[in-house]
């Protein structure tokens, strides 16, 4: 009698809602997944109708890399309650960059500035220079797009010390102290990560995101994102 009794009293017990750090984890595994998919997806031309097109998955992975990307509290003190996405150069996104609209990550909005290209300012004004330099400086996440290559290490040394995560997809943007490089293979989209220039950046990179990379880069050494991201967690 007192076991049925128990049983009852048992069932009727409210469940427990999920705490925040079990919702966070749950969402974070989504995103996993769905970069996963991004990474199997073939990419087309722009030409291909009904395809996954290169600047859209592109985009999709900037989006996703913000989630998986931690900045120091006094930049984004500084960045308010927005994520500044810098694109400098001659912009190859297009309505691509449209996936950010109306986005927010941990509770702020994500905001595209379309910067002109490095040669350019370098040319202004001293004034107008200073502006678009503190610009420059100012994004959490900066792409610099293939328009800027030759200026690329140039870019990276006025941008180190403002904790700026750099994104590019040419050949050698690692070598010249970028993060996170695009690249094509097999016809799908890869990347690699520059640990070294991100740990300068003051940018902390997590293990997650370690393991979905082609090859992570530290300190003149290459190893495979998983082997990466297992070394950090063993440390």
């Amino acid at each position: 009698m007192e076991q049925g009794i128990t049983s009852n009293m048992t069932s009727t017990q409210p469940r427990s809602a999920p705490t925040k750090t079990g919702r966070i984890c749950c969402l974070s595994a989504v995103v996993l997944v769905f970069l996963g998919c991004l990474l199997a997806s073939d990419t087309y031309p722009s030409s291909s109708p009904g395809q996954y097109k290169e600047y859209e998955v592109k985009a999709a992975f900037i989006y996703n890399f913000l989630k998986f990307v931690d900045w120091p509290e006094e930049k984004m003190t500084k960045g308010g309650k927005q994520i500044i996405i810098g694109i400098i150069g001659e912009d190859p996104f297009g309505s691509a960059a449209d996936i950010f609209k109306d986005k927010m990550v941990e509770d702020r909005n994500l905001v595209v500035k379309r910067l002109e290209g490095f040669g350019k300012l370098k040319e202004m004004p001293e004034k107008d220079k200073n502006e678009r330099l503190a610009a420059l400086k100012g994004c959490h996440l900066l792409f610099v797009c293939s328009s800027e290559q030759k200026l690329s290490r140039e870019i990276m040394d006025i941008v180190v010390k403002s904790n700026v995560l750099t994104v590019g997809d040419t050949g050698g943007f690692i070598e010249t102290g970028g993060i996170i490089n695009f690249l094509m293979e097999d016809n799908k989209i890869r990347f690699d990560i520059n640990l070294t220039a991100s740990e300068k950046a003051g940018i902390k990179i997590r293990s997650q995101l370690l393991r979905l990379a082609r090859k992570v880069v530290k300190d003149e050494s290459n190893t495979t994102g998983a082997d990466n991201a297992a070394k950090k967690e063993g440390n």
